[in-house]
């Protein structure tokens, strides 16, 4: 979590409060239970925010270790095949090799 989110987390919970007054305090009817319930509904719905932000990041964290590991794990796969291809390769050549020879003779 940043410092940006922290100074507009409290910004919103600010305003909210700062709105609700001035519109309560329009009427002359002040309520100071309407204003800290409106305090505790921003402060909720920014502490939400927050924590679905945080679990995005943990996410995209988990998702970049898990391509790290399926990159790396592909690269020692692809060397395994690589080499028993050559192997049978090899022992494709000796056999055909040995048909040459026996066609020649």
């Amino acid at each position: 979590m940043e410092l940006r989110d922290v100074c507009l987390a409290i910004l919103a919970v600010l305003s909210a409060v700062m709105l609700t007054y001035k519109w309560m305090s329009l009427y002359n009817n002040v309520d100071f239970v309407v204003i800290f319930s409106s305090f505790l509904l921003t402060l909720s719905l920014v502490s939400l925010l927050i924590s679905i932000e945080l679990r995005m990041q943990k996410v995209v964290e988990e998702v970049n270790n898990a391509k790290r590991m399926i990159a790396a794990n592909s690269y020692n796969l692809e060397e395994r095949i690589e080499s028993k291809i050559a192997a049978y390769t090899e022992f494709l050549d000796e056999r055909l090799n040995k048909i040459e020879r026996r066609i020649y003779r």
